[in-house]
């Protein structure tokens, strides 16, 4: 039986894979296909001694722990995809971890609603009767648009980390 936080952090993590919470826009959506993956950093000790840090699977987690999701986007189309854009909405019960998300040839926006996106400059919240620049912590939703076409057979990817709450 599993007990207290470690069952919620399974919960959590188990639901968010499951429901993916990344989509993909495209003139023919049909042609994205979207695998979101959740995993941890796990160091390993070589028989040198010598310390690395990989990637595993994010089966269970604890309040706390940074998971990793990385979104990959393949192009199962004969034609390229143009202007790719992956909506991803940071999973419940976690916070998105300030200045990780990246992707290679993407420009990337955030939201507070899944509405309506911008740079982190460019995110308000009112608080205490004034605006005031959104927190990374605050923001609910990630956005990538890919600069280039996305070739026919062609992957690519977004990732960034959020804390389990």
């Amino acid at each position: 039986m599993i007990k207290g936080n470690r069952f919620y952090g399974l919960v959590a993590i188990a639901a968010a894979c499951l429901g993916s919470p990344a989509f993909a826009q495209d003139k023919d959506p049909g042609c994205i296909v979207l695998k979101s993956v959740a995993e941890i950093e796990q160091t390993v000790v070589n028989a040198k001694g010598e310390k690395t840090t990989k990637l595993v699977p994010a089966s269970t987690a604890l309040p706390g722990v940074e998971v990793i999701w990385t979104v990959t986007a393949n192009n199962i189309c004969k034609v390229p995809s143009e202007k790719v854009t992956i909506n991803n909405a940071v999973p419940e019960h976690m916070t998105y971890v300030a200045n990780s998300a990246m992707g290679p040839g993407t420009d990337i926006t955030y939201s507070l609603d899944g509405k309506t996106f911008g740079t982190a400059e460019q995110l308000t919240v009112k608080a205490d009767g004034a605006q005031r620049q959104a927190r990374a912590d605050e923001y609910r939703h990630i956005r990538w648009v890919f600069k280039n076409s996305l070739q026919p057979g062609a992957q690519a990817f977004a990732r960034f980390r959020a804390v389990l709450n």
